[in-house]
């Protein structure tokens, strides 16, 4: 694979993976009635950039992390950067510990992003406390972390076989 070939392909999965944001973003933000039910719904910006970072990890550079969440963050209306600074952590730590889950199946990656979301869960509900700002319900928002995580082999699924982004091993990366 030539330099130039790499490098449209990086580039045309950085586009497609800002349009997806930008596409979850607005869906968000739209009255659809999908939050009635009482059950909160998934991060699926969360899943989509764990899944892609961990798949192709040149796909999803830093700022377009902190670019996406920034922005979910005051078009939600959530304490901006809070939840920023997390992904941005917790995407940074998957990052480093990419190659050692490439050589294990499926359940491990899992298992790892259970534990990132999980720690984002609890590190953004104790520096709240510590500012002492309103608390989301507890019960809430360990919904939202589990039903994140039980989304995530769904979004991997979806970007493997419907956007064709597989996972790169050590070899791979070589000549990127």
């Amino acid at each position: 694979m030539s330099s130039a070939t790499s490098s449209s392909h990086i580039w045309t999965y950085r586009v497609i993976f800002l349009a997806l944001c930008g596409i979850i973003i607005v869906g968000r933000l739209l009255p659809l009635g999908l939050g009635e039910s009482g059950l909160p719904g998934p991060d699926l910006l969360l899943a989509l950039t764990f899944a892609w970072l961990l798949r192709q990890p040149a796909v999803v550079p830093i700022l377009s992390i902190v670019i996406v969440f920034l922005l979910a963050d005051f078009l939600l209306q959530r304490p901006p950067g809070l939840w920023t600074a997390l992904a941005v952590l917790a995407s940074e730590s998957l990052r480093r510990r990419r190659l050692q889950m490439t050589e294990f199946p499926f359940l491990v990656e899992w298992g790892a992003i259970a534990g990132a979301v999980a720690g984002m869960v609890l590190a953004e509900r104790v520096i709240l406390w510590l500012l002492m700002a309103d608390l989301p319900s507890l019960g809430l928002s360990l919904t939202q972390g589990i039903v994140t995580v039980a989304i995530y082999p769904v979004v991997v699924a979806v970007s493997k076989f419907l956007f064709g982004l597989r996972k790169l091993g050590p070899a791979d990366l070589e000549p990127l």
